[in-house]
């Protein structure tokens, strides 16, 4: 059995990294897709999280 040449295995090392590279690209490209989806659903008064004083202005109208 020979060996094969060190070119040869670098080379198709190279290649298989890149392919998974693309592959995880190809990946992100969806998720960017999903994640811009879901903002276009969300409206624009409630993208923006509340303060907190805000949000205790909402429960101060208990009586003491």
């Amino acid at each position: 059995m020979t060996k094969p040449a060190i070119k040869t295995l670098l080379e198709d090392e190279a290649e298989v990294l890149q392919m998974g590279l693309k592959f995880q690209e190809e990946g992100l490209r969806v998720l960017f897709s999903e994640i811009r989806a879901l903002q276009a659903m969300i409206p624009v008064g409630e993208r923006e999280l509340p303060t907190d004083a805000e949000t205790e202005a909402g429960f101060d109208n208990m009586p003491v």
